[in-house]
């Protein structure tokens, strides 16, 4: 039941992205598939600046950021103290763009007294886990465009864990 309602707000919310009409019978190219996704993935979860390489040069990134430069800017500040793991649950995609469920979990690697960045100090060895949406839209060379989404639902607030964890 959960799946079914998932995939239908997932897929409603791709079809919105306004995506090019299809012949019949034509099947469109989808550039940011699956194995896309996962290169993405895995280049997030090892905070590799190539990351940036998937984002347009005018991208619309979650936070209020815009620019490639400026999401790379951003990538560089936050990465020193923390590592971000993505899990993805869910994903799809067509020739406008990609949708995806994802837990994500956030790990403090060094102290930070960033509060613009976290929101308030942290101290190495915290961590934080969601649970989110995300929307990618393409331009035409297949570039993300822009990524939206609800904010994401926190499952577990910045604590302290062991280190086993």
């Amino acid at each position: 039941m959960i799946t079914t309602h998932r995939r239908t707000v997932l897929m409603g919310a791709l079809a919105s992205a306004a995506a090019p009409p299809v012949r019949a019978g034509a099947v469109p190219h989808v550039p940011f598939d699956r194995a896309a996704y996962d290169r993405y993935v895995r280049l997030m979860n090892a905070g590799d600046p190539r990351v940036v390489d998937f984002y347009a040069d005018d991208v619309a990134f979650v936070m209020n950021i815009t620019g490639k430069a400026a999401v790379a800017a951003f990538y560089a500040r936050h990465w020193p103290f923390v590592t971000e793991t993505l899990d993805v649950l869910f994903f799809c995609a067509d020739s406008a763009g990609a949708a995806a469920e994802v837990h994500s979990t956030l790990r403090c690697i060094r102290d930070s007294d960033d509060t613009a960045l976290f929101g308030r100090p942290l101290k190495a060895g915290e961590a934080m886990r969601t649970h989110g949406f995300l929307i990618y839209l393409l331009n035409s060379q297949g570039l993300i465009r822009a990524i939206k989404g609800p904010p994401p639902e926190v499952l577990q607030d910045w604590r302290r864990e062991s280190s086993a964890s």
